[in-house]
């Protein structure tokens, strides 16, 4: 798999499973979670082959960071959306100000949520370039 495909399945796995660790299984190609039948299989082949065992395991601590980040980026987004519409072309400064600053936090948020997904994805690497 491509870095942003791990990136697309594990974005997907946290709003599917929320709470709930998960790791990939190579013989589903997919995120497993601890109520799955398939969860213990696929932990024991994570870890005996640690060194190449990716796309690593999603723990629901991360789950609930790269959540909540994506929700209040979307939200920040509907607020911006939102105001500008029912505003209109004629907004006072003040407004605008408010806006602008709102959908700065916005774009943190992406930068925040891309950057959790980047890093949880290329974390193999890391450990990979440690153990050389």
């Amino acid at each position: 798999m491509s870095i942003a495909e791990d990136m697309i399945s594990a974005a997907i796995e946290c709003a599917r499973t929320p709470g709930r660790i998960s790791v990939w299984s190579k013989t589903l190609g997919r995120y497993v979670c601890a109520y799955d039948p398939a969860f213990d299989e696929a932990l024991e082949e994570y870890l005996k082959n640690k060194k190449q065992g990716r796309p690593v395991p999603i723990s629901a601590a991360f789950k609930l960071v790269f959540l909540t980040a994506a929700g209040g980026t979307l939200l920040f987004i509907a607020i911006c959306v939102t105001t500008t519409l029912i505003v209109g072309k004629d907004m006072p400064p003040i407004l605008e100000k408010t806006i602008t600053s709102l959908f700065d936090l916005a774009k943190i948020g992406f930068g925040a949520t891309t950057g959790l997904l980047g890093s949880q994805v290329l974390k193999p690497y890391d450990e990979a370039e440690k153990s050389n």
